[in-house]
């Protein structure tokens, strides 16, 4: 490995232990990551950051994937703080973990007989959290998803009334995994997207013009959770990701529009309101399933993937990874994973995993840039199982360099 001159971008309290990082590597990629580490303590104290992507990043193509759950659907996937893969389905009821980067996988455990919603990882404290906002608790668990533990928690409705689990609730289960905010006034905070369905949470077709996606926060590491401002109507199941300069980038599955295109929004605020509301011209949606009776056939949409790789290994740039399947306005197929080197401005690489029948999907990406991909696909029907695909960058731009695609 070429002698390396790393970015270290991350807040120190941010940063986890060496301990987990190491855990599970070969000697040389644990000399890597250690240098990360030193690097960005470096970097909190002397203020002298160098903003050149990591050499961690594997050079080598890589890619693999392997079926983990049989006829169940939802999927969610998350990386615990010691660097456990969780992957996640029957909207967060049913786990397999991995401690060996996506290798192999614990056989399937139930995390709680009334367990759902989505997952989301406390990157403060650790604790492994799957959200049913829905029904007003959670499931934790404070060993990367060894043990679980059900709680109550508080549910805030927005200025709406949304939100309230005696009124319009906010539902999880369906969107992609939250997020730990890392910058600015509000880090620490747990965000997760959640979606809203006046007037009676269900998803009966008169109500979709009412349908709006949201997000819910804490402040209080879950115990309390905020419902926050809409995000357009006629939305329904989120992703979002948090830009390095603390903007919240949305991404809404649309339930209406004719156009096959993404809703995207922004926050300014933490995620209690989102706002500069627009239209994703490169990011389509498919169409199918076609019954919306009451007008023209608009994109049923599907629930769709994002994660933003650490900025540890690209040098502090944000690199947004979207997945979603590839046939604009037509049926569920061609699993395929976009990229984008300016904040989701463009997407300038894609790439297919999957030809068959695929739908639901969920990103995550490790310290080492390692991006797993837990999606349903089927191999002569849809939802036959949930698969999960390991894969890295230099995989995903087919040859290209990617530190010269980060600069153009």
């Amino acid at each position: 490995m070429k002698r390396m001159r790393i970015a270290a971008f991350e807040p120190q309290s941010a940063w986890p232990s060496q301990a987990w990082l190491l855990s599970g590597t070969t000697p040389g990629r644990a000399r890597a990551i250690s240098a990360v580490v030193a690097a960005a303590i470096f970097c909190v104290w002397t203020g002298r950051c160098l903003a050149e992507p990591s050499a961690d990043i594997e050079a080598t193509p890589v890619f693999a994937v392997q079926d983990l759950f049989e006829s169940v659907r939802i999927p969610n996937i998350a990386m615990a703080t010691d660097g456990t893969v969780l992957a996640f389905a029957k909207s967060g009821r049913l786990l397999r973990r991995s401690e060996d980067g996506g290798k192999t996988f614990s056989p399937v455990q139930e995390v709680g007989y009334d367990a759902g919603g989505s997952a989301i990882v406390d990157e403060k404290t650790g604790d492994v959290m799957v959200v049913r906002s829905k029904g007003g608790y959670l499931w934790r668990s404070p060993d990367s998803g060894k043990t679980w533990k059900r709680e109550q928690i508080v549910i805030r409705p927005n200025p709406l009334g949304h939100g309230a689990l005696d009124g319009v609730p906010a539902q999880t289960s369906c969107s992609e995994s939250g997020i730990t905010l890392r910058y600015g006034k509000h880090k620490g905070r747990l965000l997760m997207p959640a979606r809203v369905q006046p007037p009676k949470g269900d998803n009966a077709q008169e109500w979709w013009p009412y349908n709006y996606n949201t997000a819910i926060y804490s402040d209080d590491r879950g115990n309390t959770w905020q419902t926050s401002g809409p995000v357009q109507s006629g939305t329904g199941e989120g992703t979002l990701a948090e830009l390095s300069d603390g903007a919240i980038y949305y991404n809404s599955r649309s339930h209406m529009s004719v156009d096959h295109r993404r809703r995207i929004a922004l926050s300014h605020d933490g995620g209690k309101m989102f706002v500069d509301w627009r239209v994703c011209e490169h990011l389509r949606e498919v169409g199918q399933p076609f019954y919306f009776k009451y007008g023209t056939k608009p994109s049923y949409g599907c629930n769709a993937g994002l994660v933003r790789l650490p900025l540890e290994v690209t040098g502090g740039k944000d690199v947004l990874l979207f997945s979603t399947p590839d046939k604009p306005g037509g049926s569920r197929v061609r699993m395929t994973v976009w990229v984008s080197f300016d904040r989701g401005e463009t997407w300038p690489v894609k790439r297919l995993v999957y030809e068959g029948p695929s739908a639901y999907s969920s990103l995550a990406a490790g310290p080492d840039g390692t991006i797993y991909l837990l999606f349903e696909r089927g191999k002569n029907k849809l939802y036959e199982s949930i698969a999960v695909a390991r894969f890295n960058l230099p995989w995903l731009v087919e040859g290209r360099d990617w530190r010269k695609l980060m600069k153009d």
